[in-house]
């Protein structure tokens, strides 16, 4: 190998190596062997940090700037996006084309108002933060039917109806936020097939009623939250079936579940601290047959109306 060859190889390697540790002025950067992740935080940033950006950034965290589907289009690594507070009230429809890496996406608190279509069509995500939005409108296409999606949060936006055709794409999904919104209603099969689901929290919105087979036909559930809603009776089999309940979520203006009507033994309850409102309920109401405890070990079989409060780890 020439010198010039030998020379030119070497300021290649050099300069890889310079843009791969740079960090952008008022930002914090940590490099690893597999990950470079860089962190904007400070507000007198005005603009996007494309100086001094490593091109092998795995992880980008924005607050408070301006910026837009281009500037993303010089760091194809990307694995995680987290822009949190940015202001922005749309989503370009190619946000995130070419970035064949990027499973998490946080957009919390920000003033989008709808999704569009096929806005997140062009990543392979698998985690979507749309928190604390204004969003009362997603396209029935906004992710493409095969999304491998495990974790959705919707929560704290102005949905008024349960977005029922988009849910029908995520048969991967396996936790789904839809809490403070405004929902009135959980249409029937609202989670039929849709095996992989294990939590589902939706409190905190307006529902008045639940059908007894609103949670059917999800055999992996195993949390979920109804607190603070206006539903004042329920089904007597709405937890019969293949669920797979460990607690109910405790406090004073929770769920109030009359236990006598309602149908809980074809559950896997988790006797520990979580399961107080339950316990609190059935030691007041007689009940037969009597639930059980699944676990732990030391309490599997136990009636859980006859538990101390040391046993299920309240103080006393």
């Amino acid at each position: 190998m020439n010198s010039w060859l030998m020379h030119a190889l070497a300021m290649t390697v050099v300069f890889c190596c310079r843009d791969a540790l740079s960090c952008p002025m008022r930002c914090t950067c940590h490099f690893s062997a597999k990950t470079t992740e860089v962190v904007c935080p400070d507000a007198d940033l005005s603009s996007f940090p494309g100086d001094g950006l490593p091109g092998n950034t795995t992880s980008l965290t924005i607050h408070n700037i301006t910026w837009t589907a281009q500037h993303l289009t010089a760091i194809p690594l990307l694995e995680e996006l987290h822009l949190p507070g940015n202001k922005l009230s749309s989503l370009a429809a190619d946000l995130l084309k070419g970035l064949h890496y990027l499973h998490t996406i946080d957009l919390t608190d920000n003033e989008l108002q709808e999704i569009p279509a096929y806005v997140f069509h062009h990543a392979p995500l698998l985690n979507l933060v749309l928190k604390d939005n204004r969003i009362s409108s997603i396209h029935p296409d906004w992710l493409p039917n095969n999304s491998n999606i495990t974790w959705l949060d919707l929560s704290g936006n102005h949905l008024m109806k349960f977005p029922m055709a988009q849910r029908q794409s995520l048969s991967h999904l396996k936790v789904l936020h839809l809490s403070q919104n405004k929902l009135e209603e959980l249409p029937v099969g609202c989670l039929v097939a849709h095996p992989a689901q294990e939590r589902f929290n939706v409190d905190q919105n307006k529902i008045q009623s639940l059908d007894e087979k609103a949670f059917c036909c999800s055999g992996n559930l195993t949390h979920i939250f109804l607190q603070k809603n206006r539903l004042d009776s329920l089904p007597p089999t709405v937890f019969q079936g293949d669920n797979r309940l460990q607690f109910l979520p405790t406090g004073s203006d929770t769920l109030d579940i009359n236990t006598s009507w309602v149908e809980l033994i074809f559950n896997p309850w988790h006797c520990d601290a979580k399961i107080e409102y339950l316990w609190r309920k059935l030691t007041m109401e007689s009940l037969q047959p009597e639930p059980k405890c699944t676990a732990p070990e030391n309490l599997k079989d136990h009636v859980i109306a006859t538990l101390t409060r040391k046993e299920i780890g309240l103080p006393d």
